[in-house]
């Protein structure tokens, strides 16, 4: 009999040590890392449960976000401030906090997660910044206004929506050059590029479209009217879907990128502004400024499967899904 009890809590032990297995499986799942411009603060969402695992203190007004290839940092824009909070994607903890320009908003990080490119909204520029080091390293000169940053994905190419100049420039970011730049709507704010790096989409704020951009030649092909005041814009690649939040409208545009019609408009929380896609390619995670709400969107189905309680001024703009 007492073999038998020891063997009993044996089993027991080992149920318990795979529960927290999974547990701890379940927790490195890929997180949304959720900016509050309203509280200084971001939402650290465990995508596999749907809860907020950490709310952390950032920066003031943090508005952009970016996080590396391998999940490891985050990178956040203080738009409110002059810097950057670093956060460790580890251990979903503040690293540092590194002294940059006024107005940043857009962010990107290489691929090998060693450099953040930080638009400089006032001061015409691309701040890159040395994550080893946490200084900045160089200062490219910008259009007027930058918002958006995208990385080509091998990292050759920066692309810059500089707003008051309704205009993408395409840059070198290891030189800083200007290599051309492409006309598209009024106010491009957003943008992504496809997997292949072949298309760029521009959500327009205030021609209320989005602008379809041919890499090779950056010309525009396409524009297709969406919702009022679009701002970011998300690619599902498999199914040549492109998701666009629409600021005024509550909602999102789905556009058809083969056909170049809108197919679907998805209500959401209210003034939607960051979209990103999720790793698993199939759901759309949208942060609702004024609900202080993230929607999850699957990408198949088009409709809201959930929604997620956040901080206060949830605006999350750039790629802010990510895990080791």
């Amino acid at each position: 009999m007492a073999v038998k009890r020891t063997i009993f809590f044996c089993a027991g032990e080992a149920a318990a040590l795979v529960a927290a297995f999974f547990a701890c499986m379940a927790w490195g799942e890929p997180f949304a890392y959720i900016t509050n411009q309203k509280d200084d603060s971001v939402s650290v969402i465990d995508t596999a449960s749907g809860e907020v695992r950490a709310t952390l203190k950032v920066g003031k007004e943090p508005a952009g976000v970016a996080v590396s290839r391998d999940g490891s940092r985050v990178v956040v824009t203080n738009a409110g401030g002059s810097s950057i909070t670093l956060i460790d994607g580890r251990n979903q903890r503040v690293a540092a906090e590194i002294a940059t320009g006024e107005g940043q908003v857009g962010v990107a990080i290489d691929p090998k997660g060693r450099f953040a490119y930080v638009a400089d909204w006032y001061g015409r520029a691309v701040s890159v910044v040395d994550l080893d080091e946490r200084a900045v390293v160089r200062r490219l000169a910008a259009g007027n206004v930058p918002a958006g940053l995208m990385l080509a994905p091998g990292g050759s190419h920066l692309y810059v929506a500089n707003r008051d100049d309704d205009a993408i420039a395409e840059m070198n970011p290891a030189t800083g050059e200007t290599l051309r730049t492409v006309k598209v709507g009024k106010h491009p704010f957003g943008i992504a590029l496809d997997p292949a790096g072949e298309l760029l989409f521009s959500a327009n704020v205030e021609s209320d479209d989005v602008s379809i951009v041919e890499v090779r030649t950056l010309s525009v092909i396409a524009t297709v009217k969406v919702g009022e005041r679009p701002y970011a814009v998300a690619y599902m690649a498999p199914y040549q879907r492109l998701f666009v939040t629409n600021q005024y409208d509550n909602t999102v545009s789905v556009i058809d990128v083969e056909s170049r019609k809108v197919v679907d408009t998805i209500a959401v929380g209210e003034y939607p502004e960051g979209i990103a896609l999720h790793p698993d390619g199939i759901h759309i995670y949208v942060a609702n400024w004024f609900d202080n709400t993230v929607s999850v969107i699957n990408g198949l189905s088009l409709k809201v499967e959930r929604t997620i309680a956040t901080g206060n001024g949830s605006r999350a703009f750039g790629e802010f899904i990510g895990g080791i």
